[in-house]
């Protein structure tokens, strides 16, 4: 990676130049958010966050650090895969650990490690009790590369959910959307303002997920309000900073 960066070094200044640095020096973290049974609180499993830090120790806002990776996709796979090896290492014992998968960084990672297969597959493979976070679609490649993703790891018997379900600017490939074990909805559908056919919608797709056999979680659950909400609309489980005081973190640096 060192080379990669060094290179990159020649073409990037400021701020930038400082997302560089923390990148070669590893000062990477996870936060661990737990996925909570609506009806019983009990702890389904956690979903592990990267979190990034000045070399004062300061946090950064990951998007920040991640809208730089994504113009070098190398240094992307390269990133993505050490974070899933950390937030592996880490993560809590006797629950699910759900992982979110860049398709740009799992497209990268094809042929990654020299083994002409998927860098990010090998990694994963083997791995109890995983659950893999695709991200909804932005456009119809990244479809695609959810739609191979999804069939990969199937076959390694990894389970898979459907992120951001509902967010704005988003779209649902209804391939996947019929494929996944879990459906996690946007806190969008918390808004007071949803009109009568957005309402009927999610409710549909709540009842979906029921008779196909999936799980919904809702995301954002912020307030005792917003877990009523989701138990009245019967939804199975939910996560957010209602939550907070059960959030897990730990600094995979010295």
């Amino acid at each position: 990676m060192c080379a990669l960066l060094n290179c990159s070094l020649n073409v990037v200044s400021g701020s930038s130049l400082e997302l560089l640095d923390l990148v070669e020096q590893q000062r990477f973290g996870v936060e661990y958010q737990p996925l909570i049974d609506a009806h019983t609180g009990d702890i389904l499993g956690y979903e592990a966050l990267a979190r990034f830090y000045h070399a004062d120790g300061r946090a950064i806002p990951p998007l920040d650090v991640f809208q730089v990776l994504h113009d070098s996709p190398l240094m992307l796979a390269q990133v993505e895969l050490q974070l899933k090896r950390l937030q592996m290492r880490y993560r809590p014992a006797g629950v699910a650990l759900f992982l979110n998968l860049d398709p740009h960084a799992f497209s990268v990672c094809t042929d990654a490690d020299g083994s002409g297969q998927n860098a990010m597959v090998n990694l994963l493979k083997g791995n109890t009790d995983l659950v893999i976070e695709l991200i909804e679609n932005t456009d119809v490649n990244d479809a695609k590369i959810s739609n191979d993703v999804s069939e990969l790891m199937r076959k390694q018997g990894i389970a898979i959910a459907l992120d951001d379900v509902g967010a704005p600017g988003s779209m649902i490939a209804m391939n996947i959307l019929s494929e996944v074990d879990y459906i996690k909805l946007d806190r969008s559908w918390l808004r007071d303002d949803l009109t009568e056919n957005m309402q009927l919608l999610i409710k549909s797709v709540i009842s979906f997920a029921r008779v196909s056999g999936k799980k919904t979680v809702l995301e954002g659950v912020e307030s005792a309000e917003d877990l009523a909400t989701a138990i009245k609309l019967g939804i199975d489980y939910v996560q957010g900073f209602f939550y907070q005081e059960l959030f897990i973190q730990q600094r995979c640096f010295d």
